[in-house]
């Protein structure tokens, strides 16, 4: 049974302001407990400020003064959980790394549970939720329908999986060494190692402030979920075109026949109709197709995934 040294917790902070304060005082009291009991031998708490514009560098540059087991990464501007994410896991020192939400809806207190299945070989601890009964019926039905989607698309994910992981440093090495830019890290992580353990919870609803995660951000996200493991919308746009031809062949040869009978052709309904239904999933296959071209584009530029505008660290 291995033994965890040190460990990172990596807290992404975008505007929480009203709950960063507690997060860390709650943060602070379980890692000082796991601390004594010797489960690991030292800890740090990393934040990561991902271009917030409210009071919440003011709280974290408290945090840091009083806390020397704080760490604190200010980005330049707001790069997305996913790019504060990868900032995170760049900057981590620990000999594993916990990602977890500043909002602490996943509870910290399973961090112990995980830290065990580590010690018995595991490189890779997801926290996965029992159920989505502090959700809306909406968030509800639509993540449902992602899961669903994106394993018929054959993309690996594990059901209700958000960001509260566990990651060895031999797993965060492999993972930093990715050069993709558009980043879907459910996914990612589960491409570099299939041997993983889970660990069950329930999330609890948020007690201050409100979800930065908007419907905007969510299509986004589910996007490049879906185009960034996945190549069979191309696929069914080639099989959609195919089976169109093959259909305008048919309309042809109907056509041509009609002609040489003498019959005369249905009225505009039978131009009009076909019209439409071809240009729509033209104007479908197009879009899909620039999707992919747009992350082709965004690759190109490797334009980095996060900058750093300054690191606060205790140099020990």
């Amino acid at each position: 049974m291995r033994k965890l040294h040190s460990i990172s917790i990596i807290i992404p902070c975008y505007n929480e302001e009203e709950v960063i304060e507690t997060t860390h005082q709650r943060m602070t009291s379980i890692m000082q407990d796991l601390h004594k009991r010797a489960l690991c031998t030292n800890y740090e708490i990393l934040y990561v400020n991902d271009g917030s514009t409210d009071g919440t560098q003011k709280i974290l540059d408290k945090i840091f003064a009083d806390d020397s087991h704080s760490r604190v990464l200010v980005l330049r501007r707001n790069f997305g959980l996913q790019g504060a994410l990868c900032a995170g896991l760049t900057f981590a020192k620990g000999d594993a790394a916990v990602t977890i939400d500043a909002d602490l809806q996943d509870p910290p207190e399973k961090i112990e549970e995980m830290i065990s299945l580590y010690e018995q070989g595991y490189d890779l601890v997801l926290g996965v939720r029992e159920d989505r009964q502090t959700d809306t019926f909406f968030k509800r039905f639509t993540a449902e329908g992602f899961y669903n989607l994106i394993k018929i698309l054959g993309v690996k994910i594990v059901n209700n999986h958000g960001d509260f992981r566990l990651m060895a440093r031999a797993l965060i090495n492999d993972f930093n060494a990715l050069g993709e830019r558009n980043r879907f890290i459910r996914a990612m992580v589960l491409s570099l190692d299939n041997h993983y353990a889970t660990v069950f919870y329930k999330r609890q609803p948020r007690l201050q402030g409100s979800t930065k995660f908007s419907l905007g951000k969510m299509l986004s996200f589910s996007l490049d979920g879906v185009l960034s493991f996945s190549f069979v919308p191309l696929r069914v746009v080639s099989i959609i075109g195919i089976l169109c031809c093959l259909l305008a062949l048919t309309g042809i040869i109907y056509t041509l026949c009609s002609k040489i009978t003498g019959h005369a052709l249905p009225g505009w309904t039978s131009t009009v109709l076909p019209m439409f239904i071809f240009s729509g999933i033209q104007l479908l296959s197009l879009g899909i197709i620039s999707e992919y071209i747009g992350r082709l584009y965004v690759e190109v530029k490797h334009r980095p995934l996060f900058n750093i505008r300054k690191e606060l660290t205790h140099h020990q």
